[in-house]
């Protein structure tokens, strides 16, 4: 993984072969010290696993490709796991194996091919996500935002609103 600032929080990144792409991104992450940014790219794989959120499950329906494949898109988040701090890098791409077919989803490993070839644009805001009970998977609550049980602040001012 080689990475070089343009300014202004925007980020090029290269992944060589072999180079694990959520790893490298983590590692990005708390080396620079994003805790919040926008993740686009474009390369090849040669191993991924890719997966579907069944919403009536809540869980992730995965399957495994062990074969070059080449990336037409890859677009994520980055944000900070309220519970230990590490950066959660939350993928998705669309790969195409030889015979140019697409496949997409939710990126839970991928393995680089010849290159990968990532722009990163941080923020200045801490994003958080929260292991919620509704939620089947940890979820990004917006800054200012209550949590669970947290009643938000009456701010309107105006003490007959809705009367």
């Amino acid at each position: 993984m080689r990475y070089h600032p343009l300014g202004d929080g925007r980020y090029v990144m290269r992944l060589d072969p072999g180079d694990e792409v959520i790893a490298s991104l983590r590692q990005f992450a708390s080396e620079e010290k994003v805790t919040s940014g926008y993740i686009t790219g474009i390369g090849s794989t040669s191993s991924a696993v890719l997966g579907w959120l069944d919403p009536e499950s809540g869980e992730y329906q995965k399957r495994k490709f062990d074969e070059p494949m080449e990336v037409g898109n890859l677009t994520g988040t980055i944000s900070v796991a309220a519970d230990d701090g590490r950066a959660f890098v939350h993928l998705h791409g669309v790969l195409a194996p030889r015979e140019l077919l697409a496949y997409s989803g939710h990126i839970h490993e991928a393995r680089t091919g010849a290159v990968m070839e990532l722009f990163i644009f941080s923020f200045d805001v801490k994003l958080e996500r929260h292991a919620l009970p509704e939620k089947s998977f940890p979820w990004i609550v917006l800054p200012g935002e209550p949590l669970e049980g947290d009643k938000p602040a009456d701010d309107s001012g105006d003490e007959a609103a809705g009367d």
